[in-house]
């Protein structure tokens, strides 16, 4: 969920929103501390898949 909407926030954004956001990883963060999520979840476990397979996507590595 985080890798999708990671990724539709960098394809729809304009750019000057994405750097002000922090570049890919600030707004994955953003994204992030805005879901609820279950207790268990948390950046390393969470967070970090989420963006790496959202850049991963962009790269064209998928």
């Amino acid at each position: 969920m985080i890798a999708r909407a990671v990724q539709r926030a960098l394809d729809q954004a304009p750019a000057w929103l994405i750097r002000a956001a922090g570049g890919p990883t600030g707004l994955a963060e953003k994204i992030f501390r805005g879901l609820t999520l279950e207790e268990a979840a948390n950046a390393g476990n969470t967070l970090k898949p989420g963006l790496d397979a959202a850049l991963k996507r962009r790269s064209g590595a998928a």
